[in-house]
């Protein structure tokens, strides 16, 4: 009976303790579930893996966890989570469970996991059809891959990337310099947001000998101690748009800078046509600076972000905002426009139109008045990851990106792109306007005429800060230049370039009046 007694009251110790850690796991999920709740994946995840080691099996926390890491990219994980989480016939669960297949290619398993969520959740309109969508979205990246494109593409390599992120890479028109986003530690000020990641900061590499050099932090002030995303460079790299969010970091908008004589200006707030209440993610601008285009989530639009666009006034002002309209824009997100040098053919990424997953890249064409319908840029530019911030040299033959894809260094990694298939013949002249006795750098107005036809085929402005200017010309033909600035008399003359020669043309301009200083 002794035996008896004590076998039991060990047994109700056991179980004491057993309860009273189910009660302590309990309080702490409960804890994570809160963060997990208001969207702070990276918050729960981190206290959900605290809490697995203590009870892996559980199929609330593997359920959650899976959400967390599907959130957060960590795919893999999220996989072997919702293998251990709630029974097979949950309806979330399907979701879940083909969108991953679809990230990892596996198009036939994806697909049997839609229609069991459609078969399951019943006639349910809206619910089928976002699932119709997504059906067609996998049906669209199944082919897509057996019918690629031809060109040749190449990660930027570990001089550019880390395991960290990279994104946003900008281009001059002549390839020679490359501006990007990046959230590598020893960033300025040596912050990091509440997940942990360094705040972003705005490197520069330069092309030497046909390399891209290490690339270092950009001076002259645009660096601060918080958030700085490059977002849009000029043509002719003398104007630079950035990306600063709010202090909550849920707004955030647009600001410009441009290049000094030394370096870049501190940058200013773009105005209230541009900015609002809202979030302003990213911009460009034409290569005559007469427009700029931006994206915004800002009510009005045909739903998540829209690009808008905005027009040069006559007093040096921007216009109110335009839509770009339903063509270009969806009811999902719009983002990372991109006009390329001939100001007609504007490249952007959208998570809407026919797409293979996440954001892909398109490219749209304003004709006649109106744009074109999207055309998707095809697989392997575009993947079932995200790709986006998409940027073609002036030539029209390499682009440059950041993708997600598999294969990369970490995070998104910065892409160069060789599109076989164009055929563009445009090339790159630099030139400066000064002075005539102080040499002092001079704004100009200069007008590219062909010689052949008689027709103005470009239009520029030199930098006011530095007299510097790009002219996009044919190698084929022949053209004469005239540029004009108030106080100045006019230059006229045949242009003679060799393509051969990456040298910068100097033009000097003389003062009326003889008082040129």
């Amino acid at each position: 009976m002794r035996y008896i007694i004590v076998i039991v009251f060990g047994m109700f110790v056991i179980t004491a303790f057993a309860q009273e850690q189910s009660k302590d796991f309990k309080k702490s999920l409960n804890s994570a579930n809160k963060k997990y709740d208001i969207g702070d994946y990276y918050g729960a995840l981190k206290m959900y893996n605290e809490l697995y080691k203590e009870n892996g099996e559980d199929k609330e926390l593997n359920f959650n966890m899976g959400v967390c890491n599907y959130n957060v990219r960590n795919y893999k994980e999220a996989q072997e989570n919702f293998l251990k989480s709630s029974s097979a016939t949950s309806l979330e669960l399907f979701r879940y469970k083909a969108s991953i297949a679809h990230i990892n290619m596996k198009f036939k398993k994806a697909l049997n996991y839609y229609n069991a969520y459609k078969l399951i959740s019943g006639d349910k309109e809206v619910t089928n059809e976002e699932t119709n969508r997504l059906i067609e979205k996998t049906k669209y990246a199944q082919e897509a891959i057996l019918n690629g494109r031809n060109v040749l593409i190449q990660n930027m390599g570990e001089e550019i990337n880390t395991k960290y992120q990279e994104y946003v890479p900008l281009i001059s028109a002549d390839e020679k310099m490359m501006l990007f986003t990046t959230r590598r530690p020893g960033n300025t000020g040596g912050k990091v947001d509440p997940n942990g990641v360094p705040f972003e900061d705005v490197y520069i590499t330069t092309k030497i000998n046909n390399t891209w050099v290490a690339p270092k932090i950009l001076g002259g002030g645009i660096n601060t101690e918080t958030n700085d995303a490059c977002v849009g460079l000029s043509a002719d790299g003398q104007i630079l748009f950035l990306f600063k969010p709010s202090e909550d970091l849920i707004t955030g908008d647009l600001y410009e800078s441009r290049m000094g004589l030394d370096d870049w200006e501190a940058p200013y707030k773009l105005g209230s046509n541009i900015n609002s209440e809202h979030i302003e993610t990213s911009a460009c601008i034409t290569l005559d600076d007469k427009v700029l285009y931006f994206s915004s989530d800002r009510p009005g639009g045909f739903g998540g972000k829209d690009i808008y666009k905005v027009l040069r006034l006559p007093n040096g002002k921007w216009s109110k905002a335009i839509n770009l309209g339903p063509i270009v824009n969806t009811s999902y997100d719009e983002d990372a426009p991109f006009i390329h040098t001939d100001k007609k053919t504007l490249y952007f990424s959208s998570k809407g139109h026919q797409n293979m997953g996440g954001y892909d890249v398109f490219k749209t064409i304003y004709e006649k008045r109106k744009w074109t319908m999207p055309e998707n840029l095809k697989y392997p530019i575009n993947t079932v990851q995200d790709d986006i911030f998409f940027v073609l040299s002036a030539t029209g033959k390499v682009g440059y990106y950041s993708s997600s894809r598999e294969g990369g260094f970490g995070g998104q990694d910065i892409y160069r792109v060789v599109l076989k298939d164009e055929n563009v013949i445009q090339h790159v002249l630099k030139a400066i306007i000064k002075t005539k006795k102080g040499k002092d750098p001079l704004s100009a107005k200069v007008t590219l005429i062909e010689n052949e036809s008689k027709k103005v085929k470009g239009i520029y402005k030199s930098n006011d800060n530095t007299g510097k200017f790009i002219m996009l010309v044919n190698p084929e033909n022949s053209y004469n230049i005239i540029i004009e600035s108030k106080g100045y008399y006019s230059y006229t003359s045949e242009l003679e370039f060799d393509i051969n020669n990456d040298e910068r043309f100097e033009f000097i301009l003389e003062k009326k009046g003889g008082s040129d200083k």
